[in-house]
């Protein structure tokens, strides 16, 4: 959700930027290069941010066209996010079936020394039997 947030944002942005020259020239001494977040310093924020959400929350055909035209970058997004988890899904399996196994192995161990208490109660009636 957050990203399809931002990118709406950046699309906004980037539809936006045919603005009025008096908002272009206001906006020029506030625009700063982004700076990146690794240098410590604040991430860039556009001056007109508050005035494109204010038109997204206006206007649902745009909003809805926006988010029609960031979905296959969100899905890209997504599929690549489901292959990096591709090893946790292969390791669940894994440890399933290790269960699964254990348990088997487990069940069986049960079911021979049962086998073995059944043999040996039987040898113990027909000794007593015999007496």
């Amino acid at each position: 959700m957050h990203k399809t947030l931002i990118a709406l944002f950046v699309t906004c942005v980037a539809l936006f930027g045919a603005a009025p020259a008096k908002a272009q020239e206001a906006a020029a001494p506030a625009a700063t290069p982004p700076a990146s977040p690794a240098a410590g310093g604040e991430p860039y924020r556009s001056a007109m941010r508050s005035q494109c959400e204010d038109e997204l929350e206006k206007d649902a055909d745009w909003r809805a066209d926006v988010k029609l035209r960031i979905a296959p970058e969100v899905h890209a997004e997504d599929a690549q996010q489901m292959l990096t988890n591709r090893r946790h899904v292969v390791m669940a399996y894994a440890a399933l079936w290790a269960l699964v196994a254990g348990f088997v192995v487990f069940m069986w161990l049960r079911q021979r020394s049962l086998q073995a208490e059944i043999e040996r109660l039987e040898r113990e009636i027909a000794q007593a039997a015999k007496e």
